[in-house]
């Protein structure tokens, strides 16, 4: 006899549901800040700089959704594998991204069809605004971060 008490094994709860629908909440609201940033990033640059700063500002939206919007989509896809698959693909898509943007950097350099400043400007906007909705949706979600110890059962005693 233990002195533990007896219930029946029941299985984990399930939070993938759950996590799931925070990374949908995610994924929209950033879609819409890219948006956002980008039709007026483009129309401020614009009105700032000319066409340079049009380019700009689509260039950083841009770069924006790529980062924000794969990692997102990425967690979104991987939101019921295990933690070493979800890892492995942020990490992966991470690494696939920042070659990308040094691949564009590299393109872009010394080039005089864009502004550096609206580009600066809108990538700066992006990553505040991501910020905010990823923590405000990861502060309302209803996913567990702690899910205690199930009690062993009869066999395992």
């Amino acid at each position: 006899m233990t002195d533990r008490p007896s219930a029946a094994p029941g299985p984990t709860p399930d939070t993938s549901g759950a996590t799931r629908d925070m990374f949908r909440r995610i994924l929209r609201q950033l879609t819409l800040l890219v948006l956002v940033l980008a039709v007026g990033g483009g129309v401020v640059g614009y009105l700032v700089a000319g066409q340079p700063g049009l380019w700009g500002a689509l260039m950083g939206a841009g770069v924006a959704a790529l980062f924000m919007v794969g990692t997102a989509a990425t967690m979104l896809l991987t939101a019921d594998k295990p933690l070493h698959v979800a890892s492995a693909a942020g990490v992966g898509g991470w690494i696939v991204k920042l070659v990308l943007l040094l691949v564009l950097l590299a393109l872009v350099r010394g080039k005089g069809f864009y502004s550096p400043g609206a580009f600066f400007v809108v990538l700066v906007l992006a990553i505040v605004g991501s910020f905010v909705i990823e923590a405000r949706a990861v502060l309302r979600s209803r996913v567990p971060t702690f899910e205690p110890p199930r009690p062993p059962s009869e066999d395992e005693a």
